[in-house]
């Protein structure tokens, strides 16, 4: 990367030289980003964890029996 902002190699030939894809590599130079959108988390809480084993352990208090 120091090379490549100080002018001194091409960013075309950088990208071959490093591997990188070319795109990557301009955008990491320039700043550009991809935005990413927002969405809910893949991890439940703790607090949502315990509300779903709560849940599960008083299924057999209702009537439902769970297999595992």
């Amino acid at each position: 990367m120091d090379a490549i902002e100080n002018r001194t190699t091409l960013l075309r030939k950088a990208s071959m030289h490093s591997n990188i894809p070319l795109t990557s590599l301009s955008n990491h130079l320039y700043g550009k980003t991809r935005s990413r959108k927002p969405g809910p988390t893949s991890m439940l809480t703790v607090e949502e964890d315990q509300v779903v084993v709560a849940w599960v352990l008083s299924m057999p208090e209702v009537g439902l029996l769970i297999n595992l």
